[in-house]
């Protein structure tokens, strides 16, 4: 059972690194995996492109956090249609098939996409803290938009660029025939130093840091909603803005918990391979690392839902999908009445300007403060996913 390779004969660490995944997958459970990973990639493909035409073809859903939750989405839809189906089919045969392009092409946007959605997720925490927490900062131009997505696609090409560079295939001899493997070679070899501080770095940068943003900026949001008190006196339904603040904190929870549990197992199975290969080596292990990549690949399934099942407006999107666009016109003036405050600049000066025709005793400056601050916490809480 021993393997030779046909090139890079100088490294001789790619007979264990082999034996890793030797295991033959019977075809029972190669179907089993098959489903549960095709339901994955659609799921994600689907509901992401679904936000994407949404968000694309209504002007009014054109706002800042949406441009982001549209880049967020693109990056999830890679996720799942150029990574999820070559490594898959490269996890289950141990065979890879595509060509050294492919080989290349697939680890390379697999990470591009996978840092651009966490990316994307950051500047969303960070569009909804300045909206929330500083409403009486500027909204984000379009240039700015523009510029932050840019970096966003750069710095995760950047990062990624060494898996382009180092992956190579790797032929190997077997009595059953030569099986060819799609490997990360880096200068000092496979499963050495550089590939260890490649993976820490990875996991410091699209999970520990992240995932830290994201906690303080929902954090602090959170505190702010809660201790917000009574939203204003100008507000017309209490109880709604209560539900609402409520939905918001819950998918504070929800989005933290999600992106913690998803991408966790992964990153440190990847980092405790290279303390203990003996336990990668059982006749289990395929599975248990079928699992953690699923469940990391999974992450991009989740959040077109996460960050849109409290928005009218994608609510609505979605149902015209499923529908094929028939929505009733009751439905259409209900949706079309609760979606009012929808122009930050409009209902601000509504409020303000409310605000300074009931002010008595010089007090006018600070109602209208006031109530523009009142005002942007409602936007911002309506006016996004």
């Amino acid at each position: 059972m021993g393997g030779t390779a046909s090139d890079f004969m100088d490294y001789d660490d790619y007979y264990p690194i082999n034996d890793t995944f030797t295991h033959n997958m019977v075809p029972r459970d190669r179907i089993i995996w098959s489903v549960v990973v095709s339901a994955v990639m659609l799921t994600a493909a689907g509901g992401n492109i679904i936000v994407i035409w949404i968000v694309a073809t209504n002007p009014r859903m054109r706002t800042v956090t949406n441009y982001f939750l549209l880049n967020l989405a693109v990056a999830d839809a890679l996720i799942a249609t150029l990574s999820m189906p070559f490594l898959f089919s490269f996890i289950v045969t141990q065979n890879w098939v595509m060509g050294a392009t492919m080989c290349r092409m697939a680890r390379f946007m697999g990470t591009v996409s996978t840092m651009a959605s966490v990316l994307s997720l950051v500047a969303v925490s960070v569009d909804r803290y300045r909206a929330i927490v500083h409403p009486l900062l500027p909204r984000l131009s379009k240039s700015c938009i523009i510029c932050m997505i840019f970096f966003i696609w750069g710095g995760a090409a950047s990062f990624a660029s060494p898996l382009f560079l180092y992956s190579h295939l790797v032929t190997f001899g077997y009595v059953n025939g030569p099986v060819t493997q799609c490997y990360v070679i880096w200068p000092d070899g496979v499963q050495r130093e550089y590939e260890f501080w490649y993976n820490v770095a990875t996991f410091t940068v699209v999970y520990c840091v992240p995932l830290s943003i994201l906690a303080l900026c929902y954090t602090v949001i959170g505190v702010k909603l809660w201790r917000s008190g009574v939203l204003g006196e100008y507000i017309p339904s209490r109880a709604r803005h209560i539900k609402a603040k409520r939905k918001v904190v819950k998918m504070i929870i929800v989005v933290i918990a999600v992106f913690a549990t998803c991408w966790l197992p992964l990153h440190v199975y990847q980092l405790l391979s290279f303390m203990n290969d003996v336990a990668y080596q059982r006749s289990y292990s395929l599975h248990v690392y079928l699992g953690v990549w699923t469940l990391a690949m999974s992450s991009s399934m989740y959040n077109p839902f996460i960050y849109c099942w409290l928005n009218d407006r994608f609510r609505a999107g979605f149902k015209r999908v499923f529908r094929c666009g028939n929505t009733s016109p009751d439905a259409t003036n209900s949706h079309q009445q609760s979606a009012t405050p929808l122009n930050p600049t409009s209902h601000h000066l509504m409020t303000s300007t409310s605000g300074y025709q009931r002010a008595a005793n010089g007090k006018q400056a600070l109602v209208s403060k006031n109530s523009l601050l009142t005002a942007s916490v409602v936007d911002s809480m309506e006016d996004t996913c």
